[in-house]
């Protein structure tokens, strides 16, 4: 199923103020870097998503990246630790403004565990203008008991794979977000307040 939603990334600029301040690669110079910067800075939103376990997720095969980054995904699990504002990195050139960088956000499939136990999804500044999400409406859910879906598209971070074991589970993130959805009295509720 995942292979057959595979869709090709089509990278965006990021504008901040109406101005081009990145372009759809970043900053990369290396052809592997510059393709895995489209797949980080895609907007474009899915028709529909592929329903993935937490486990399914993690355990996704690194010789299939070809045939499955770039699926629509959604997975349930935990945010657990903190969001992370990143800075510094090639995908948003090196910026440093708080509307310029990734959120980093911990992933785990049971409540409070560690940043070695998480899959790593992440909210980027190309996306996040298209919804309300914001640092402070995430915290109340980090380290709680409060079930999250996260919907976005499926990458492979293989930038971070001297770290896998100690700082995440895997390489395999949901990166960008497109949705987050939090479960209340039995029903998921869209954090854009979206039906």
């Amino acid at each position: 199923m995942l292979f057959a939603a595979h869709t090709t990334a089509q990278g965006q600029p990021l504008i901040v103020n109406q101005q081009t301040v990145c372009g759809p690669e970043g900053d990369a110079t290396a052809p592997k870097i510059q393709a895995l910067n489209d797949n980080k800075n895609r907007t474009d939103q899915p028709s529909n998503y592929i329903t993935v376990s937490w486990d399914q997720l993690k355990s996704l095969p690194a010789d299939r990246v070809n045939d499955l980054e770039g699926a629509a995904v959604s997975v349930v699990g935990y945010l657990s630790h903190k969001v992370n504002v990143e800075k510094g990195e090639s995908t948003n050139c090196h910026l440093l403004a708080p509307n310029e960088v990734d959120w980093h956000i911990y992933l785990t499939n049971s409540p409070n565990q560690q940043i070695s136990d998480a899959i790593i999804v992440e909210a980027t500044p190309r996306v996040r203008p298209q919804h309300k999400w914001t640092t402070a409406m995430l915290a109340p859910l980090v380290n709680s008991n409060t079930q999250v879906r996260i919907s976005g598209w499926l990458a492979y971070d293989f930038e971070h794979l001297n770290v896998v074991g100690t700082q995440r589970a895997t390489v395999w993130e949901v990166h960008p977000i497109m949705r987050i959805e939090v479960q209340k009295n039995g029903a998921w509720v869209d954090l854009d307040g979206n039906p």
